[in-house]
């Protein structure tokens, strides 16, 4: 993983919520569910608008109160964990980002009050993951229920 490697959400089978600043992530894939705290919901707000690495630490950096180095670590381990976690995927750019190191960035000049950092952290649930994965969602095509898939046997009907 680069600086400049970008995050992005991996598909429309993953979905989201933010609730009170905690984020409720579910793989309707998996039938696996998630929660980050509050550092991992700025974490994922930054991967839904497609942000590199070093943006992500940075945004972090700017509204913490931490170790640059400190930061660095966890929103790495972070990312990997939402990488083995299939929620999201890595895709190179070729924008010039900032040669700017967030441990030496002066974040004096912003005059906000930066909040205390804690380790973001996620959570995984397995324990709806079978009624997750029957819902009819998993077998229709784009469009919708009640039209299923084409590669589905049609000849019983969905109301037996």
């Amino acid at each position: 993983m680069t600086e400049c490697t970008r995050f992005k959400i991996k598909g429309p089978n993953i979905i989201h919520e933010t609730i009170d600043g905690e984020t409720v992530i579910v793989n309707l894939d998996s039938g696996n569910y998630y929660s980050l705290n509050k550092v991992g919901t700025n974490v994922w707000s930054s991967i839904e608008k497609q942000s590199s690495l070093q943006q992500i630490i940075e945004a972090i950096f700017l509204h913490y109160e931490a170790d640059g180095e400190e930061i660095k670590k966890a929103i790495s381990q972070l990312l990997t964990a939402l990488h083995e976690e299939d929620l999201v995927v890595t895709f190179e750019s070729d924008k010039f980002e900032s040669d700017t190191v967030p441990a030496v960035r002066d974040r004096t000049d912003s005059g906000e009050k930066r909040l205390s950092f804690e380790v973001p952290f996620l959570h995984k649930y397995d324990d709806m993951q079978e009624l997750l994965l029957l819902d009819p969602i998993h077998e229709v095509d784009e469009t919708g229920w009640p039209n299923v898939k084409p590669e589905q046997d049609t000849s019983q009907s969905l109301n037996e």
